[in-house]
Protein backbone atom coordinates (compact mmCIF):
# COMPACT_ATOMS: atom_id res chain seq x y z
CA UNK A 1 0.00 0.00 0.00
CA UNK A 2 1.46 3.33 -0.77
CA UNK A 3 2.05 5.64 2.09
CA UNK A 4 0.30 8.11 -0.36
CA UNK A 5 -3.22 6.75 -0.21
CA UNK A 6 -3.11 6.73 3.28
CA UNK A 7 -5.13 9.01 5.60
CA UNK A 8 -3.57 9.01 8.97
CA UNK A 9 -4.85 12.40 10.06
CA UNK A 10 -6.95 11.15 13.40
CA UNK A 11 -10.92 12.43 13.60
CA UNK A 12 -12.21 10.72 16.55
CA UNK A 13 -15.23 10.29 14.42
CA UNK A 14 -15.25 6.60 13.79
CA UNK A 15 -16.98 4.74 15.86
CA UNK A 16 -17.42 0.83 16.29
CA UNK A 17 -20.99 0.16 14.43
CA UNK A 18 -21.75 -2.29 16.59
CA UNK A 19 -22.74 -0.52 19.78
CA UNK A 20 -23.15 -2.79 23.07
CA UNK A 21 -20.75 -3.52 25.23
CA UNK A 22 -18.71 -6.03 23.37
CA UNK A 23 -17.11 -3.56 21.34
CA UNK A 24 -15.31 -4.55 18.21
CA UNK A 25 -12.49 -7.39 17.79
CA UNK A 26 -9.87 -7.23 15.75
CA UNK A 27 -7.59 -10.05 14.01
CA UNK A 28 -5.29 -9.82 17.32
CA UNK A 29 -8.12 -10.24 19.74
CA UNK A 30 -8.39 -6.94 21.14
CA UNK A 31 -11.31 -5.13 21.99
CA UNK A 32 -12.32 -1.50 20.76
CA UNK A 33 -14.42 0.94 22.15
CA UNK A 34 -15.30 4.64 20.98
CA UNK A 35 -13.31 7.14 22.42
CA UNK A 36 -14.49 10.52 22.27
CA UNK A 37 -11.32 13.04 22.28
CA UNK A 38 -11.54 16.82 22.97
CA UNK A 39 -10.26 19.11 20.24
CA UNK A 40 -7.44 20.00 21.78
CA UNK A 41 -6.49 15.95 22.10
CA UNK A 42 -7.40 15.68 19.01
CA UNK A 43 -4.97 18.50 17.64
CA UNK A 44 -1.92 17.27 19.65
CA UNK A 45 -2.62 13.96 18.15
CA UNK A 46 -2.47 15.21 14.71
CA UNK A 47 0.99 17.38 15.39
CA UNK A 48 2.08 14.37 16.56
CA UNK A 49 1.94 12.49 13.50
CA UNK A 50 2.94 15.19 11.29
CA UNK A 51 6.17 15.89 13.28
CA UNK A 52 7.15 12.50 13.90
CA UNK A 53 7.55 12.75 17.67
CA UNK A 54 6.37 10.62 20.60
CA UNK A 55 3.20 11.94 22.38
CA UNK A 56 3.26 12.07 26.22
CA UNK A 57 -0.14 11.74 27.56
CA UNK A 58 -0.68 12.35 31.26
CA UNK A 59 -3.36 12.12 33.42
CA UNK A 60 -5.18 10.84 36.51
CA UNK A 61 -5.64 7.02 36.07
CA UNK A 62 -8.87 6.21 34.36
CA UNK A 63 -9.20 8.99 32.68
CA UNK A 64 -8.88 7.82 28.92
CA UNK A 65 -4.83 8.09 27.83
CA UNK A 66 -4.23 3.86 27.31
CA UNK A 67 -7.73 4.07 25.16
CA UNK A 68 -6.74 6.70 22.56
CA UNK A 69 -4.02 4.68 20.81
CA UNK A 70 -6.50 1.56 20.41
CA UNK A 71 -9.12 4.14 18.87
CA UNK A 72 -6.10 5.77 16.65
CA UNK A 73 -5.43 1.85 15.25
CA UNK A 74 -8.76 1.24 14.75
CA UNK A 75 -9.62 4.45 12.97
CA UNK A 76 -7.02 4.01 10.73
CA UNK A 77 -7.94 0.34 10.36
CA UNK A 78 -11.42 1.43 9.06
CA UNK A 79 -9.94 4.57 6.86
CA UNK A 80 -7.36 2.54 5.12
CA UNK A 81 -8.03 -1.25 5.09
CA UNK A 82 -10.24 -3.03 2.23
CA UNK A 83 -13.16 -5.26 3.69
CA UNK A 84 -11.78 -4.47 7.12
CA UNK A 85 -15.08 -5.23 8.68
CA UNK A 86 -17.13 -8.76 8.80
CA UNK A 87 -20.62 -8.72 9.40
CA UNK A 88 -20.63 -8.25 12.94
CA UNK A 89 -18.52 -5.44 12.75
CA UNK A 90 -15.18 -6.89 14.05
CA UNK A 91 -11.91 -6.19 12.16
CA UNK A 92 -11.27 -9.33 9.45
CA UNK A 93 -8.04 -7.10 9.43
CA UNK A 94 -6.57 -4.39 11.63
CA UNK A 95 -3.71 -2.00 11.61
CA UNK A 96 -0.43 -2.67 12.93
CA UNK A 97 -0.74 -2.02 16.62
CA UNK A 98 1.64 -2.82 19.17
CA UNK A 99 1.60 -2.07 23.13
CA UNK A 100 4.48 -2.16 25.08
CA UNK A 101 2.81 -2.56 28.88
CA UNK A 102 5.82 -1.40 30.86
CA UNK A 103 6.77 -2.76 34.77
CA UNK A 104 8.83 -1.69 37.42
CA UNK A 105 11.22 -4.49 35.99
CA UNK A 106 10.99 -3.62 32.91
CA UNK A 107 14.35 -2.85 30.69
CA UNK A 108 14.78 -0.31 27.76
CA UNK A 109 15.90 -2.55 25.77
CA UNK A 110 13.91 -5.55 26.29
CA UNK A 111 11.33 -3.26 24.07
CA UNK A 112 13.82 -3.50 20.83
CA UNK A 113 14.85 -7.07 21.80
CA UNK A 114 16.42 -9.80 23.43
CA UNK A 115 18.95 -12.21 23.37
CA UNK A 116 18.67 -15.83 24.79
CA UNK A 117 22.59 -16.43 24.83
CA UNK A 118 22.07 -18.86 27.61
CA UNK A 119 19.72 -21.16 24.88
CA UNK A 120 22.61 -20.49 22.69
CA UNK A 121 25.21 -21.90 25.05
CA UNK A 122 23.02 -25.15 26.06
CA UNK A 123 22.64 -25.86 22.11
CA UNK A 124 26.64 -25.70 21.84
CA UNK A 125 27.09 -27.85 24.76
CA UNK A 126 24.06 -29.91 23.02
CA UNK A 127 26.28 -30.51 19.64
CA UNK A 128 29.58 -30.74 21.41
CA UNK A 129 28.74 -33.34 23.90
CA UNK A 130 27.86 -36.61 21.28
CA UNK A 131 26.60 -35.45 17.55
CA UNK A 132 25.81 -38.96 16.72
CA UNK A 133 23.77 -39.56 20.15
CA UNK A 134 22.16 -36.43 19.58
CA UNK A 135 20.78 -37.26 15.96
CA UNK A 136 19.44 -40.70 17.53
CA UNK A 137 17.66 -38.33 20.59
CA UNK A 138 16.65 -35.77 18.28
CA UNK A 139 16.04 -37.39 15.16
CA UNK A 140 18.02 -36.21 11.93
CA UNK A 141 15.41 -33.04 10.84
CA UNK A 142 15.57 -31.43 14.34
CA UNK A 143 19.12 -31.94 14.72
CA UNK A 144 20.31 -30.27 11.57
CA UNK A 145 18.27 -27.19 12.81
CA UNK A 146 20.05 -26.85 15.89
CA UNK A 147 23.03 -27.12 14.08
CA UNK A 148 21.88 -24.29 11.42
CA UNK A 149 20.21 -22.25 14.44
CA UNK A 150 23.79 -22.49 16.14
CA UNK A 151 25.84 -21.43 13.22
CA UNK A 152 22.99 -18.43 12.84
CA UNK A 153 23.00 -15.17 15.98
CA UNK A 154 20.04 -13.50 14.51
CA UNK A 155 18.13 -17.23 15.84
CA UNK A 156 18.44 -16.02 19.27
CA UNK A 157 17.53 -12.64 19.30
CA UNK A 158 13.64 -12.11 19.25
CA UNK A 159 12.31 -8.22 18.41
CA UNK A 160 10.08 -6.38 21.26
CA UNK A 161 7.23 -4.60 20.71
CA UNK A 162 9.31 -1.05 19.96
CA UNK A 163 11.67 -3.41 17.52
CA UNK A 164 8.95 -4.48 15.84
CA UNK A 165 7.33 -1.24 15.23
CA UNK A 166 10.99 0.23 14.13
CA UNK A 167 11.19 -2.11 11.85
CA UNK A 168 7.72 -2.00 10.05
CA UNK A 169 7.79 -1.23 6.51
CA UNK A 170 4.08 -1.23 4.86
CA UNK A 171 2.64 1.54 6.71
CA UNK A 172 2.96 3.96 9.83
CA UNK A 173 2.69 1.88 12.62
CA UNK A 174 1.23 2.23 15.81
CA UNK A 175 2.71 1.96 19.08
CA UNK A 176 1.70 2.51 22.69
CA UNK A 177 4.26 2.34 25.62
CA UNK A 178 1.78 2.07 28.32
CA UNK A 179 2.78 3.69 32.09
CA UNK A 180 6.21 4.61 31.40
CA UNK A 181 6.12 6.24 35.18
CA UNK A 182 6.40 2.59 36.35
CA UNK A 183 10.01 1.87 35.78
CA UNK A 184 12.96 2.74 37.04
CA UNK A 185 14.38 5.95 36.73
CA UNK A 186 17.14 4.99 34.07
CA UNK A 187 14.59 3.09 31.75
CA UNK A 188 13.78 7.19 30.04
CA UNK A 189 17.19 7.70 29.57
CA UNK A 190 18.12 4.41 28.02
CA UNK A 191 15.59 5.17 25.33
CA UNK A 192 16.15 8.49 23.75
CA UNK A 193 18.67 7.96 21.07
CA UNK A 194 15.90 5.28 19.90
CA UNK A 195 12.93 7.52 20.24
CA UNK A 196 15.01 10.38 18.54
CA UNK A 197 16.80 9.33 16.14
CA UNK A 198 13.97 5.97 15.51
CA UNK A 199 17.01 3.71 14.99
CA UNK A 200 18.86 1.06 17.09
CA UNK A 201 21.54 -1.58 17.17
CA UNK A 202 21.90 -5.35 18.03
CA UNK A 203 25.00 -5.19 19.73
CA UNK A 204 24.91 -9.58 20.14
CA UNK A 205 24.81 -9.90 16.05
CA UNK A 206 26.41 -6.23 15.33
CA UNK A 207 23.27 -5.83 13.34
CA UNK A 208 22.24 -1.76 12.41
CA UNK A 209 18.71 -1.07 12.04
CA UNK A 210 18.24 2.69 10.43
CA UNK A 211 15.29 4.71 11.03
CA UNK A 212 12.05 3.09 8.95
CA UNK A 213 10.56 5.24 5.92
CA UNK A 214 7.54 4.50 7.60
CA UNK A 215 7.80 6.22 11.05
CA UNK A 216 5.33 5.02 13.82
CA UNK A 217 3.06 6.80 15.83
CA UNK A 218 4.22 6.26 19.38
CA UNK A 219 1.89 7.36 22.18
CA UNK A 220 2.88 7.28 25.44
CA UNK A 221 1.35 7.28 28.89
CA UNK A 222 2.20 7.98 32.82
CA UNK A 223 0.19 8.43 35.80
CA UNK A 224 2.73 10.40 37.43
CA UNK A 225 3.79 7.90 39.43
CA UNK A 226 7.50 9.58 39.38
CA UNK A 227 8.97 12.29 37.52
CA UNK A 228 9.94 11.55 33.95
CA UNK A 229 14.03 12.80 32.69
CA UNK A 230 14.10 16.13 31.20
CA UNK A 231 16.08 14.65 28.30
CA UNK A 232 13.59 12.21 27.49
CA UNK A 233 10.16 14.86 27.82
CA UNK A 234 12.32 17.41 25.58
CA UNK A 235 12.11 14.59 22.70
CA UNK A 236 8.01 14.43 23.26
CA UNK A 237 4.97 16.44 22.63
CA UNK A 238 3.30 16.77 25.90
CA UNK A 239 -0.44 16.49 26.87
CA UNK A 240 -2.37 16.21 29.83
CA UNK A 241 -5.47 14.43 29.76
CA UNK A 242 -8.23 15.84 31.83
CA UNK A 243 -11.20 14.25 33.33
CA UNK A 244 -14.12 13.98 31.21
CA UNK A 245 -17.05 16.59 31.97
CA UNK A 246 -20.70 15.15 32.89
CA UNK A 247 -21.88 15.92 29.41
CA UNK A 248 -18.61 13.93 27.49
CA UNK A 249 -19.55 11.45 30.17
CA UNK A 250 -22.96 10.74 29.26
CA UNK A 251 -22.35 10.71 25.60
CA UNK A 252 -19.36 8.21 25.85
CA UNK A 253 -21.85 5.91 27.71
CA UNK A 254 -24.23 6.59 24.52
CA UNK A 255 -21.86 5.31 22.21
CA UNK A 256 -21.24 2.18 24.49
CA UNK A 257 -24.20 1.27 25.74
CA UNK A 258 -26.78 2.76 22.57
CA UNK A 259 -30.13 1.92 22.39
CA UNK A 260 -30.89 2.31 26.25
CA UNK A 261 -34.79 2.24 26.70
CA UNK A 262 -36.10 5.37 29.03
CA UNK A 263 -35.95 4.07 31.98
CA UNK A 264 -32.45 3.10 31.33
CA UNK A 265 -31.49 6.54 30.50
CA UNK A 266 -33.29 7.61 33.73
CA UNK A 267 -30.53 4.66 35.70
CA UNK A 268 -27.81 6.38 33.50
CA UNK A 269 -28.63 10.34 34.88
CA UNK A 270 -28.72 9.20 38.11
CA UNK A 271 -26.01 6.92 38.23
CA UNK A 272 -23.85 9.84 36.61
CA UNK A 273 -25.11 12.46 39.64
CA UNK A 274 -23.75 9.68 42.22
CA UNK A 275 -20.43 8.92 40.56
CA UNK A 276 -19.86 12.94 40.05
CA UNK A 277 -20.84 13.54 43.82
CA UNK A 278 -17.93 10.12 44.54
CA UNK A 279 -15.63 11.96 42.63
CA UNK A 280 -16.56 15.70 44.37
CA UNK A 281 -15.90 14.01 47.74
CA UNK A 282 -12.64 12.27 47.21
CA UNK A 283 -11.17 15.50 45.51
CA UNK A 284 -12.04 17.23 49.25
CA UNK A 285 -9.75 14.30 50.81
CA UNK A 286 -6.35 14.83 49.30
CA UNK A 287 -4.35 11.40 48.65
CA UNK A 288 -7.64 9.46 48.16
CA UNK A 289 -7.98 8.80 44.67
CA UNK A 290 -11.42 8.98 42.59
CA UNK A 291 -12.13 6.37 40.34
CA UNK A 292 -12.05 6.89 36.95
CA UNK A 293 -14.05 6.11 33.20
CA UNK A 294 -13.41 2.62 33.52
CA UNK A 295 -14.46 1.72 36.77
CA UNK A 296 -17.90 3.87 36.05
CA UNK A 297 -18.40 1.75 33.24
CA UNK A 298 -18.22 -1.30 35.20
CA UNK A 299 -20.58 0.58 37.75
CA UNK A 300 -22.98 1.17 35.24
CA UNK A 301 -22.77 -2.26 33.65
CA UNK A 302 -24.11 -3.55 36.23
CA UNK A 303 -26.78 -1.34 37.12
CA UNK A 304 -27.88 -1.96 34.00
CA UNK A 305 -28.12 -5.46 34.02
CA UNK A 306 -30.85 -4.92 36.94
CA UNK A 307 -34.71 -4.09 36.39
CA UNK A 308 -35.21 -0.31 36.57
CA UNK A 309 -36.53 0.04 39.52
CA UNK A 310 -33.86 -2.09 41.54
CA UNK A 311 -30.78 0.31 40.36
CA UNK A 312 -32.32 3.07 41.34
CA UNK A 313 -33.09 2.02 44.55
CA UNK A 314 -29.47 0.91 44.35
CA UNK A 315 -28.40 4.16 43.48
CA UNK A 316 -30.87 6.05 46.20
CA UNK A 317 -29.17 4.15 48.93
CA UNK A 318 -25.76 3.81 47.83
CA UNK A 319 -23.95 3.88 51.12
CA UNK A 320 -25.17 0.84 51.96
CA UNK A 321 -24.68 -1.24 49.14
CA UNK A 322 -20.70 -2.59 49.26
CA UNK A 323 -20.69 -4.78 46.34
CA UNK A 324 -22.36 -1.72 44.05
CA UNK A 325 -19.83 0.92 45.86
CA UNK A 326 -16.93 -1.77 45.44
CA UNK A 327 -17.03 -1.53 41.63
CA UNK A 328 -16.07 2.35 42.05
CA UNK A 329 -14.02 2.52 45.50
CA UNK A 330 -11.20 -0.12 46.38
CA UNK A 331 -9.91 0.04 49.68
CA UNK A 332 -11.93 0.06 53.17
CA UNK A 333 -11.15 3.42 54.18
CA UNK A 334 -12.05 5.23 50.87
CA UNK A 335 -15.13 3.79 51.48
CA UNK A 336 -16.22 4.73 54.50
CA UNK A 337 -15.46 8.52 53.66
CA UNK A 338 -17.69 8.39 51.13
CA UNK A 339 -20.18 6.69 52.95
CA UNK A 340 -19.76 8.89 55.30
CA UNK A 341 -20.50 11.91 52.96
CA UNK A 342 -23.27 10.04 51.05
CA UNK A 343 -25.22 9.34 54.13
CA UNK A 344 -24.83 13.39 54.84
CA UNK A 345 -26.04 14.73 51.90
CA UNK A 346 -29.14 12.58 51.87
Amino acid sequence: MSSQNINYNYSGDVQPPNKGRTGVTDDQGRIYYPYIPSDDLQEVVNLAIKLERPLLLEGEPGCGKTRLAAALAYELSCNNLENVQDKAGNLEKSWPFYIWTVKSVSRARDGLYTYDAVARLRDAQLVGSDPLQLKDFLGEEESEDLLARLKNKKGYRKFGKLGKALRHQDQRPVLLIDEIDKADSDFCNDLLLELDQLRFEVQETEESFPAPEQKPIIIITSNREKPLPEAFLRRCLYFYVEFPAKECLNLIVDRRFGGLKKGQKKVVAEALERFYRVRELLEQQPGRRSPGTSEFLEFLTVLLDKPVAEAREDLKNLSERLPLLGTLLKNRETQKSVRDGLKEKS
